[in-house]
């Protein structure tokens, strides 16, 4: 095979999104993923070039050792982590990860987008790291169990393995949520509108009987924590109802995808008069009623985000 040169500026253009559309996935914090792919960039800096025949697999091996690495003391960390662990909760316009220079397949493009969902990524927080990165490498990436084994210098048997024992360890975990609906921005902002009044027989008409909220603060601010209980989960939007964050202009709502799902973004107006991120959420659902709300609330989380518009 002829082994094309590449200048490290053409280099990053080319493959940073789909770098990173890897290792989010991979890690589920968009500070770590960005972190993860300029160290794999800086060492591209420091290999013999000339040695490299194709770029985009010598940048996935690299990439993904660094996450499995990373992973091994992210766990760690999430273990001891105050209260709920959810990953970033990211806009829709921050996702350019996805556009992977070249065309692809529709089918393609449900795969990426189903595994860029919030309830995807907490699914696979209960694989090991080494279970994690084979299984995204196979079934999202559709990469061969002969590359997967190159990347990682492992036997392909191994690898098959690992990734048997990957979707054995999720299969029975996974919620089946229905595609979202049209009128999805329709019924969330709905559903914000009986907030708003307290209507609680309005609120349960639109949430599912099983639905659930999982809310992260990191300790720093309060949140939802994971209530599963439908009628709780209506006392707790009934109180926030009742805050100033319904009934104050300091605070804007605004519908937009998040991790390929409807969301809205709550923003607050800080006395500079600039616009903060006061929470991210996203939404699942049972066919047109709210199954699952992830509400990202942790300041550290959303100033990252921020950080990106």
């Amino acid at each position: 095979m002829k082994k094309q040169k590449y200048s490290s500026e053409k280099l990053y253009i080319q493959f940073k999104p789909y770098m990173m559309s890897v290792a989010f996935r991979m890690l589920g914090n968009l500070a770590e993923a960005e972190e993860i792919v300029h160290d794999t960039f800086l060492e591209y800096e420091k290999a013999s070039i000339s040695d490299i025949i194709n770029h985009k697999a010598w940048l996935t091996k690299v990439c993904s050792n660094k996450a499995i690495n990373y992973l091994k003391s992210a766990y760690k960390r999430r273990e001891v982590y105050p209260g709920i662990w959810l990953p970033d909760e990211v806009p829709e316009s921050l996702q350019a990860w996805d556009n992977l220079s070249r065309e692809i397949s529709p089918e393609e493009q449900t795969v990426l987008a189903e595994s860029l969902t919030t309830s995807f990524l907490l699914l696979i927080e209960k694989l090991s790291p080494e279970q994690r990165v084979v299984y995204l490498l196979n079934e999202v990436f559709d990469y061969s169990f002969k590359e997967i084994s190159e990347f990682l210098n492992k036997e392909v048997p191994t690898c098959r393995k690992v990734a048997q024992r990957a979707r054995a360890a999720i299969s029975s975990e996974k919620k089946n949520f229905s595609p979202p609906p049209i009128n999805a921005e329709e019924i969330i902002i709905k559903f914000y509108e009986h907030v708003k009044s307290g209507d609680r027989e309005a609120l349960k008409a639109i949430l599912s009987k099983d639905s659930e909220i999982w809310g992260d603060g990191g300790g720093k601010v309060f949140a939802a924590g994971h209530i599963t209980d439908l009628e709780e989960t209506i006392t707790f939007f009934e109180r926030l109802g009742a805050t100033k964050i319904f009934h104050s202009n300091l605070y804007k709502m605004e519908y937009c995808k998040v991790n390929s799902r409807p969301g809205i973004i709550f923003s607050k107006k800080e006395d500079s008069g600039l616009w903060t991120f006061d929470t991210i959420m996203s939404y699942e659902f049972h066919g047109s009623k709210i199954a699952r709300i992830y509400a990202q609330r942790n300041p550290e989380k959303l100033k990252t985000l921020l950080s990106k518009f």
